[in-house]
């Protein structure tokens, strides 16, 4: 019972995170949160799976109380303005709630939801993660790096950069996402270079460098640790063995048949979105800009269901 409840939690994360694609479930959900009346950036569930964090283009960020389904609080970084925010996240203790507009990002303490920090860039924020603790930020920035900040002591420790090698181009290749490691040792990070690296924070040496067929514009830590999640543009996803380099499986969200190489090229409709651990790290479910939600074993990446969501 407890492992049903586990994927029903995931799967009212991926249906958030599917209004950004406008869309509801087809089938009845467990809860529906209203969102922008023009359409939402960004979504993420807190730790402990008791609340979501919804970032809207023409309201404030909103932490929604899942079992009691009702707003505790409502985030803006400039309160006489409303903005777009474009990246939500949580630290991995719960405590800390990020938020970004543009080039600021605010960190908000969850007991009280008062702004912490406000820190602000040269330049507009792509996406964002917080370390355990809400001390240090990875950023991908749109001047095509991503930073890891110390918030402590309000500085830059390292930049990252995807170079344009991997794609035969001169210039550096957008970051598109960022993601750090539990244990805070180590950052990954996606780019339109068609690859994913993962990195030392303690030295900024690149551990691992996994090529794609397409841009990469999704990564993850597994929450156990030892492998990470990555997806590309052209439908496929990847979950990959840090210690070895090695991939474990694809997951093969695309309809193409087993007997066939999946295609390099673009696959808006298969392309993975959004995705999320259980609680009990057993299952992973993926969102998709078909409107679809996909439920995954992940010891060995075998498919159990597909829901199908239509438009609103």
């Amino acid at each position: 019972m407890k492992a049903v409840m586990n994927i029903q939690r995931v799967l009212q994360l991926l249906v958030m995170t599917l209004l950004l694609v406008a869309c509801s479930s087809e089938r009845s959900s467990d809860e529906q949160w209203p969102h922008s009346d023009l359409s939402s950036y960004a979504a993420a569930f807190s730790p402990d799976r008791k609340y979501v964090l919804v970032g809207d283009t023409d309201a404030p960020a909103r932490l929604w109380d899942i079992e009691n389904n009702k707003v505790v609080y409502s985030w803006q970084n400039d309160v006489d303005e409303v903005g777009t925010t474009t990246a939500v996240g949580f630290s991995a203790d719960g405590k800390v709630a990020a938020t970004s507009e543009q080039d600021t990002v605010v960190l908000w303490e969850m007991a009280t939801g008062e702004p912490m920090m406000r820190l602000s860039f040269p330049v507009k924020i792509k996406s964002l993660a917080l370390s355990q603790y809400g001390d240090y930020l990875l950023l991908a920035l749109y001047d095509r790096t991503a930073v890891y900040f110390d918030v402590i002591a309000n500085r830059v420790i390292r930049v990252l950069e995807h170079d344009g090698s991997a794609v035969n181009s001169p210039i550096n290749q957008l970051i598109n996402a960022v993601a750090l490691s539990p244990s805070g040792k180590y950052a990954l990070t996606g780019g339109d270079d068609q690859t994913a690296k993962l990195w030392n924070l303690e030295t900024g040496e690149v551990l691992r460098g996994w090529k794609h067929s397409n841009i990469v514009n999704i990564v993850a830590f597994y929450p156990k640790g030892g492998y990470v999640l990555t997806g590309a543009a052209n439908g496929q996803t990847h979950f990959w063995n840090m210690k070895t380099g090695k991939e474990q499986y694809t997951l093969r969200t695309s309809p193409w048949p087993k007997s066939m190489p999946l295609p390099d090229f673009p696959s808006f409709q298969t392309t993975t979105s959004a995705f999320a651990f259980s609680v009990d790290n057993k299952y992973l479910v993926t969102g998709h800009p078909s409107r679809k939600l996909c439920l995954w074993q992940v010891a060995n990446g075998e498919k159990l269901d597909c829901w199908q969501a239509t438009r609103r």
